[in-house]
């Protein structure tokens, strides 16, 4: 699981200040800090937001659903 301490460690490393993170994600920087204390937590698009922002690489989590959902589907 993702925690505060997470967000912030990538944010940190993305050279990406609370500011910038708050604007990008369309929110105030309060919501940033308490993300990254811990105190809220984002919903799942703002995550995938945060990852992509942050430039991580979610395309291993997006195959790994497909397939998740497309064996479901084969199921049925």
């Amino acid at each position: 699981m993702i925690n505060g301490d997470d967000l912030k460690a990538m944010r940190n490393q993305a050279g990406i200040t609370q500011a910038q993170m708050a604007s990008k994600l369309s929110c105030d920087r309060k919501t940033i800090i308490n993300y990254e204390l811990g105190v809220g937590e984002p919903k799942m698009g703002q995550l995938f937001k945060w990852l992509v922002i942050c430039r991580i690489d979610v395309k291993p989590l997006t195959s790994q659903i497909s397939k998740i959902r497309d064996k479901l589907n084969c199921e049925e």
